[in-house]
């Protein structure tokens, strides 16, 4: 048994480009042991570890945890407490050990469902959260248009919530990113549409990747199949 445990490490790796990472996510990259990402049970690829790549050392040693897309939450429940009981392994092996997320690490992330579960095994590991770019973030930037200026709210919603409460919050804030909406896209649309808001939001699709999409301004010309990687960004000051 080491006589040190190793330092367990979220990193946000952004939305897609590998040149939104930030400085101490890149050094921790390349002094860790450990590369560790998340992936469906059904799908090995990690497009986390593929924007990390250019800044892993090379021979770096790295882990897939599976995790099943699913809403049984015993099924969930289960998949968390086996990678967690794994991560504390490596770390119990005195190995520094990274876990890769897309965006921030701790804005709807695997990450931070793996965190009270990692707790419970190894509750004296040191964990350190390294925030990443979010996807809003750049669709702003690529808009050159402010999330929120002087008394506006900025509101980021999930596509999945609840229709009332969505709706109230919707009207409420004067600007949204709607994030996780891939599934529940046609309700999104169908109340951006009842609120008149469909002329105010740019979609954002695979924002820093090579097929990045962006649709400013969209009237009722919603495309039917949005990639998986789509956020509405809704700025109601345009409406003025």
């Amino acid at each position: 048994m080491p006589d040190k445990l190793g330092t367990f490490y979220g990193l946000g790796v952004g939305p897609g480009d590998p040149e939104l990472l930030t400085i101490k996510a890149v050094r921790i990259l390349n002094s860790v042991d450990v590369v560790l990402t998340a992936a469906s049970t059904k799908n090995e690829y990690s497009l986390a570890r593929e924007i990390a790549a250019p800044h892993m050392k090379p021979g770096a040693e790295t882990e897939t945890m599976n995790f099943p897309m699913t809403s049984d939450q015993e099924a969930l429940d289960k998949a968390w407490s086996s990678n967690a009981e794994r991560v504390a392994a490596i770390l119990r092996s005195g190995k520094s050990a990274a876990f890769l997320t897309l965006g921030d690490c701790l804005t709807y992330s695997t990450y931070s469902y793996l965190l009270p579960f990692l707790k419970q095994f190894i509750p004296e590991a040191e964990v350190v959260s390294v925030p990443g770019i979010t996807s809003y973030q750049l669709a702003a930037a690529r808009l050159n248009r402010p999330l929120c200026l002087n008394s506006e709210s900025f509101t980021v919603l999930s596509g999945t919530g609840d229709e009332e409460n969505f709706s109230t919050l919707m009207d409420q804030s004067d600007n949204l990113a709607i994030m996780k909406s891939y599934r529940g896209r046609g309700k999104v649309i169908d109340m951006l549409k009842e609120k008149n808001l469909a002329g105010v939001t740019a979609l954002c699709s695979q924002l820093g990747l090579p097929n990045e999409s962006i649709t400013d301004g969209l009237g009722d010309g919603f495309p039917d199949d949005p990639s998986y990687f789509t956020i509405f960004l809704v700025n109601k000051r345009g409406r003025d």
